[in-house]
C-alpha cells in the first residue's frame, strides 16, 4: 500500500510539473488580444526629408479620432500600447514616431521607441514577453517596406500583397490573438480618413476627358490532385488594365521614371529609369528622336514546367498628345511562382455574391505624377463555379469601367528643419 501511495505521490508531482511547464511556455508565448500596424503618413517626395509632409501632419491629427470612435479598431478598446520605428545612424527619419505623437498625447500613453529600422523580429520577440498586454489592443506604427516582413513574424503566413504598396498611407493590418497567442484573424483595412483615401465617393465627372483608367480582374482558385487522396487549392488569376492621360509627354530623358501602380501591384521605383531599363533583358525600350515619343514594354517571366514563359507584361507609349498605358497578366500559381503581387486583393476568404470596393491608383512619368483621387471603383461577383468545374472550386470577377486620374501636385518643400509638434514621450 505505501508503494502504491508513493508512486501515487510522483506521479502526481510530475503531473503538476508538466503542467506547470506547459503552462508557462503558454503564459510566455501569449500575445496581446489585438495588434494593430499601420504605415507612417505622408511624406515629401524628397527622400532626403525626415519629417511628415503637410498632408502625413493632417493624417496624423486624423487618427486621434480614428482610434477613439471606430468600431473597428475598438473591439478590445483604445490602444494601451504603441510602438513606433526610432531613427538610426544609417535612418534618420522620425516620421513614424511623428505619426503617433499627436494620438500618444491624447491617450496620455508613451511611446514604445526602443526599436530601430531594422528590427522586426525584435518587436515581435518584445511583445510576447509584455504581460500587461494581455487582453487589450496594441498599435505599431511602421516604415512600409518591413511590414510585411512584421505581419509575417507575427503569424500571417499567406500575404497578400506580398509588400506593402509605395504610395499608399490609408491601410492597417489588424491581427487578433487568442489567450495562448494563436493567431485567430487577420484583415487588411481602409482606415477612410482623408480626401483621396480608398473607398470613398467618386468626385465629379470634369476629369473622365482627361485621364481615363479601366481594369478588370478574373481570380479563379480549383482544387488539384498533389498526391494520392491529396488536393490543394491552385489559384490563377488573369488582369487586364489600359490607361490614357492627354497632354504633351513628349519632354524625357533617360532619368525619366514611368512608374504604374493599382492596388498591390507595383511597377517602377526610384532606379528604374529609361536610360536603366534600356540595358535590362526583360525591357524593351524604342525611342523616335524625331518625333519626341518612345515607348516601353516590359516582360515577367518565370520558369514554368521547365520552359521560361512570359506571364505578364507593362508598357508605356508616349508622345505630345498622350501617355498611354497598359498592364497585363495570366497567372496560374500552380504552375509558378511570379514576382508581382495580385492586384486586387479579396479581403474576405471567398466571398460570395456581390463584391465592392475601391483600389488606390498612380501613375507617373518622370515629373509628371497623377492620382486616382478616390481610388479606382470596382464591382463584382463571387461565389463557387458550376461544373464542369471540379467541385470546390471558386471565381471572382472584377471590374472598373469608368476611373480617372488626376495630377498630383507636388508637396511644397519645408522652409525650415525641425520636428513637427515637439517630440513624443518615449519609454
Amino acid at each position: 500500500m505505501l508503494k502504491d501511495r508513493s508512486f501515487l505521490r510522483c506521479c502526481l508531482r510530475f503531473s503538476l510539473a508538466i503542467g506547470l511547464m506547459f503552462g508557462w511556455a503558454a503564459w510566455a508565448q501569449a500575445m496581446p488580444a489585438q495588434v494593430i500596424i499601420i504605415r507612417h503618413a505622408e511624406k515629401y517626395e524628397d527622400r532626403r526629408q525626415i519629417h511628415l509632409s503637410p498632408m502625413g501632419r493632417t493624417r496624423a491629427l486624423a487618427l486621434v479620432q480614428f482610434f477613439q470612435s471606430d468600431p473597428r479598431v475598438l473591439e478590445f478598446g483604445r490602444p494601451v500600447g504603441i510602438i513606433a520605428q526610432s531613427p538610426s545612424p544609417k535612418k534618420a527619419t522620425r516620421r513614424c514616431l511623428e505619426t503617433v505623437t499627436p494620438l500618444a498625447a491624447a491617450l496620455k500613453l508613451p511611446v514604445v521607441s526602443q526599436f530601430t529600422y531594422g528590427q522586426a523580429e525584435e518587436i515581435v520577440r518584445w511583445l510576447k514577453e509584455q504581460r500587461q498586454y494581455d487582453g487589450k489592443a496594441v498599435l505599431i506604427c511602421m516604415q512600409h517596406l518591413e511590414i510585411d516582413e512584421l505581419a509575417q513574424a507575427l503569424g500571417v503566413l499567406d500575404l497578400r500583397p506580398r509588400n506593402w504598396p509605395h504610395e499608399t498611407y490609408d491601410r492597417m493590418y489588424i491581427l487578433t490573438y487568442a489567450p495562448d497567442g494563436r493567431l485567430l484573424s487577420f484583415r487588411n483595412l481602409p482606415q477612410r480618413l482623408l480626401f483621396g483615401d480608398s473607398y470613398q465617393a467618386v468626385a465629379g465627372r470634369t476629369a473622365r476627358d482627361q485621364a481615363e483608367v479601366r481594369f478588370s480582374q478574373v481570380y479563379r482558385v480549383s482544387p488539384r490532385q498533389t498526391a494520392v487522396g491529396q488536393t490543394s487549392p491552385a489559384p490563377r488569376w488573369q488582369f487586364a488594365l489600359s490607361a490614357k492621360i492627354k497632354g504633351d509627354f513628349s519632354d524625357f530623358n533617360d532619368e525619366t521614371i514611368p512608374v504604374l501602380r493599382l492596388g498591390g501591384f507595383c511597377f517602377g521605383y526610384y532606379l528604374t529609369t529609361l536610360g536603366y531599363l534600356k540595358k535590362y533583358p526583360h525591357a524593351v525600350v524604342k525611342i523616335e528622336a524625331p518625333a519626341r515619343s518612345g515607348s516601353l514594354i516590359y516582360r515577367y517571366t518565370a520558369k514554368a514546367r521547365g520552359a521560361e514563359r512570359t506571364y505578364a507584361w507593362v508598357s508605356f507609349a508616349w508622345d505630345k498628345q498622350a501617355l498611354r498605358v497598359e498592364f497585363r497578366a495570366d497567372v496560374d500559381e500552380g504552375s509558378l511562382t511570379p514576382e508581382i503581387d495580385l492586384p486586387i486583393t479579396l479581403e474576405t476568404d471567398k466571398p460570395i455574391g456581390l463584391i465592392v470596393g475601391s483600389a488606390p491608383c498612380y501613375v507617373a512619368f518622370g515629373p509628371k505624377k497623377f492620382q486616382a483621387p478616390n481610388g479606382l471603383n470596382y464591382q463584382g461577383l463571387g461565389g463557387e463555379t458550376p461544373p464542369p468545374a471540379p467541385p470546390g472550386s471558386y471565381q471572382a470577377t472584377l471590374r472598373s469601367a469608368g476611373g480617372f486620374l488626376l495630377e498630383k501636385p507636388a508637396e511644397p518643400e519645408p522652409q525650415e528643419a525641425g520636428a513637427w509638434s515637439g517630440e513624443p514621450k518615449e519609454k
